[in-house]
């Protein structure tokens, strides 16, 4: 899987990251498991290294929810 590395800026967030990267709280579990070492807080300290996994925006998508004609 491709990822990328990210560097935390002061005040950044588990939730605000997975909505600036993912567009929604759902990638709080993809940030969180792609970095097993690093404790989620309410705020990541200043520099924290963290691992940001490219994903398919399919993953995000419970298709079931759509109509037939919208799947």
């Amino acid at each position: 899987m491709d990822s990328f590395n990210y560097t935390t800026k002061m005040g950044d967030r588990i939730d605000t990251l997975a909505t600036r990267f993912y567009g929604n709280n759902a990638g709080i579990a993809v940030i969180a498991d792609a970095n097993p070492d690093v404790p989620v807080t309410a705020v990541y300290p200043l520099g924290t290294e963290l691992i940001i996994p490219v994903v398919d925006d399919a993953q995000f998508t419970n298709n079931n929810d759509l109509p037939p004609w919208k799947r």
